[in-house]
């Protein structure tokens, strides 16, 4: 008797997952139709326009100390501040 309700409950249960998952196959195979040609443009601008990194820093190293000593004034005395603050 346990069999008659349980069988057909977990065959239903069985079918729905099957129609949901093809649902959403079919949905992704629609929308990975327009992925590869968005990657491959992504593709073909990140080649081109690679990232560079300025050397050093635009500030002469004197720049750099006159302007941590105004900042740094009655600041804690930690961080980029370690040294000038007073």
């Amino acid at each position: 008797m346990k069999n008659i309700v349980v069988r057909p409950f977990w065959t239903a249960i069985c079918l729905a997952a099957m129609l949901v998952g093809s649902a959403h196959a079919g949905a992704s195979s629609v929308t990975s139709g327009d992925k590869p040609a968005a990657s491959a443009k992504k593709k073909k601008t990140g080649a081109s326009g690679q990232v560079r990194f300025l050397p050093g820093s635009a500030e002469m190293p004197n720049e750099r100390n006159s302007r941590l000593k105004r900042e740094c004034q009655g600041q804690v005395n930690a961080g980029a501040c370690a040294g000038y603050t007073r």
